[in-house]
């Protein structure tokens, strides 16, 4: 049986660049498998068989593809999102059972391909805690800002004396709220003297606190294997996107212009994605008045498209090329 087919790991509303990976991947002789795990268990399927000869998976998509284990070469984990199609109206004591059988199947599932991985998911999740990639990153020689993980009013009040006043907060995971069918994401935003008597608060949910970098322009430099694919964008080309580019981002999409990383720099993002078993990653970076380089945080799994659409970086081809060739 041929080894040549690439497994997916998306969701059914993701974005095109599944499309555009895939047809590079075709390009390059592979078939990609696209694996929507929103999907699964309600119209995905997986039969994983651990006998003493060995283990058998197969994987049949909601198409009715059929995929087995020994035909995958490489695996890219995107997006996942386990049992999103279970019914509205399902009682919860039964829900969430069935969300943690479905994410630990197809954990198990992935885990028993012996093949590579773009990435690794137990690798991905380390490489997310913030704490532990800034730790790694200062190792490398990257430049960081003063920052703080705390839920001690206290420490964050010294941490603003420390700072001269200038600080910002933001959270450690990305997420939304949602209020009357209105979505609210929680950005980065200034900390001011009056938020300091706000702070008891921190005893439900532990923030993230940085010192305040002044910004001459903001970039996304993505890593790919060896390779370091970076963008900029004036952080004043639009009001209410200073502290946070996100705030305005899907306005701002055409708005960023290729940028050239100093050599030393993008050597300091490989040398970090390394370190955290990455080979992709998507890294923030500010570049201040004085020319220096602030690194802020990489994402493991960190989107890139429109820079492909608008930038024409070429990430996608990257991404392909990395999965058929197995890493760096």
């Amino acid at each position: 049986m041929t080894k040549n087919k690439v497994l997916i790991i998306t969701h059914s509303k993701d974005n095109p660049s599944i499309d555009t990976v895939s047809e590079h991947l075709r390009t390059l002789g592979a078939i990609p498998i696209r694996f929507n795990t929103d999907l699964f268990p309600t119209e995905v399927q997986i039969a994983s068989h651990q006998l003493n000869g060995g283990n058998i998976s197969v994987l049949t998509t909601e198409t009715g593809e059929v995929v087995q284990s020994s035909e995958i070469m490489a695996v890219w984990y995107r997006r996942f999102y386990p049992a999103k199609g279970l019914p509205a109206d399902m009682d919860i004591q039964l829900k969430q059972p069935s969300i943690e059988e479905s994410k630990r199947t197809i954990l198990g599932f992935l885990d028993s391909l012996q093949c590579f991985k773009l990435d690794d998911y137990w690798d991905v999740k380390h490489a997310s805690n913030k704490e532990y990639q800034l730790m790694l990153a200062r190792k490398v020689g990257l430049d960081l800002p003063n920052t703080l993980t705390s839920n001690s009013p206290d420490a964050v009040r010294q941490f603003f004396t420390d700072n001269k006043g200038r600080i910002i907060t933001k959270m450690q995971t990305a997420f939304s709220i949602w209020h009357e069918d209105i979505e609210q994401v929680v950005f980065t935003n200034k900390v001011t003297e009056e938020h300091l008597d706000k702070l008891e608060e921190l005893n439900l949910c532990p923030m993230v606190f940085q010192e305040h970098i002044e910004k001459e322009v903001e970039l996304r430099a993505t890593v790919v294997g060896n390779q370091v694919f970076c963008a900029s964008i004036d952080p004043e080309i639009m009001k209410g996107m200073e502290t946070d580019w996100r705030k305005r981002g899907m306005y701002t999409l055409d708005k960023w212009q290729p940028y050239e990383l100093p050599k030393e720099e993008a050597e300091k993002l490989v040398k970090l994605a390394k370190k955290l078993n990455l080979n992709y990653g998507a890294a923030d970076i500010i570049l201040t008045p004085d020319g220096a380089y602030k690194f802020l945080e990489i994402n493991p799994c960190g989107e890139f498209y429109w820079m492909d659409v608008y930038q024409e970086l070429g990430i996608c081809e990257a991404i392909a090329n990395n999965l058929v060739s197995a890493g760096r």
